[in-house]
């Protein structure tokens, strides 16, 4: 039977950093706040349900969280955790978890491993924080220190008895293989006897040299499917399109041209949409060798109007009929696999500002969470 780890974000309370770079009390309860509908039909802003816009500094909201998640059939959550060589962010919500062992859910961490900017704001090359993975074994210590009080605790999320780890950007870390080798001698330190490494994958997969070092892979959904869908589906029809485009372009008057110049000069923001239905049947259908255990990944919605305005992805008509549906097919696929490979990755348990969480909101309540708990009985019935 297929476990369901639901990713969890930690943006909801406020830090001194956010309000130094984005104003006093800052968390993302602002940007999804401010949000406004772009077109006629358009589903903006996200309001929780009863207003609650919550602040996870609080011990109370993490355990209601918790209470509502197990409610649901959710078995655990994998929280987003931010590392920059020894300086930590948002780092309030997993402490309150790992120092209340009472709060009673399997865990897991995801290394959100990028460094900050104002892309939000259109800026990328304001750096806010940086992130450098320096090669060095006093930065990879100075990390194991913190990792090992979640990899140690009863209630991590193993696979073989081995507490997993995920990564966002498997890419960017220098000399990831003698990181991981450095850790994993060191966790036999304290009793464990490997850690389960899992690369996460939103577009292309990476390179084996670099997926050699890990044990499994995660599909960050919906980017994965997305980005490859489009990629392998549509080049032909879009090189057609472009060179049509520019045969007629030569016929054009110049005084044209330096119109339609100006213009796109002028208007650089758009909005990027996708089909729901369309990226979730391609989900289901997808079979990929990737030669070594592979994680499928899920998502509720996705709409990041609140983050980036008129530069938003949008992934159209999402209801909580259609998520059940689909979910129902992907635990099914799930359950095909190996004992080990029993786990899907739900983005999101609260990324509101991206429109990617199950937590009821004012349109919908529950019904997400309903649609969820629905898909999970039917085959905890067959299981039985």
């Amino acid at each position: 039977m297929a476990k369901i780890i639901a990713l969890y974000f930690p943006q909801l309370h406020a830090i001194p950093e956010n309000d130094k770079w984005w104003g006093e009390g800052f968390t993302d309860w602002v940007n999804v706040r401010r949000a406004n509908p772009l077109f006629p039909e358009h589903y903006q802003p996200r309001i929780p349900a009863s207003e609650n816009y919550y602040d996870q500094s609080k011990e109370e909201v993490i355990k209601d969280q918790v209470s509502l998640a197990k409610q649901y059939g959710i078995y655990g959550f994998c929280h987003y955790h931010y590392w920059f060589n020894g300086k930590q962010l948002l780092e309030k919500p997993t402490n309150i978890l790992l120092e209340n062992k009472d709060i009673d859910i399997k865990f897991c961490l995801a290394w959100a491993n990028e460094t900050w900017s104002r892309r939000w704001d259109g800026q990328d090359h304001d750096i806010l924080q940086l992130q450098t993975h320096p090669a060095e074994i006093s930065s990879w210590s100075l990390h194991f220190d913190y990792l090992i009080k979640a990899w140690t605790d009863k209630r991590a999320i193993t696979i073989d008895g081995k507490p997993i780890f995920l990564i966002y950007r498997p890419q960017k870390i220098q000399k990831i293989g003698e990181m991981f080798n450095y850790w994993r001698l060191r966790a036999k330190e304290f009793g464990l006897n490997d850690i389960f490494f899992i690369a996460m994958n939103q577009y292309q997969l990476p390179d084996f040299s670099i997926l050699q070092h890990f044990n499994g892979i995660m599909l960050f959904q919906p980017f994965y499917t997305a980005y490859n869908f489009r990629k392998n589906s549509m080049p032909h029809i879009l090189a057609k399109v472009k060179n049509k485009i520019k045969n007629a372009y030569n016929y054009i008057p110049s005084y044209i041209k330096n119109n339609l110049s100006n213009l796109k000069s002028k208007n650089k923001s758009f909005l990027t949409f996708y089909d729901y239905d369309v990226v979730w049947q391609q989900i289901i259908r997808q079979e990929i060798d990737a030669q070594l255990p592979l994680f499928e990944g899920a998502f509720v919605d996705w709409d990041n109007t609140a983050r980036y305005r008129e530069r938003a992805t949008i992934f159209r008509d999402a209801n909580p009929y259609k998520f059940e549906t689909y979910m129902k097919q992907l635990i099914a696929k799930v359950s095909k696999k190996k004992l080990n490979e029993q786990f899907i990755f739900i983005n999101a348990w609260n990324e509101w500002a991206e429109s990617a969480y199950l937590e009821p909101d004012s349109r919908f309540g529950l019904q997400y969470l309903d649609a969820l708990k629905s898909a999970i009985s039917v085959y905890e019935q067959i299981s039985e």
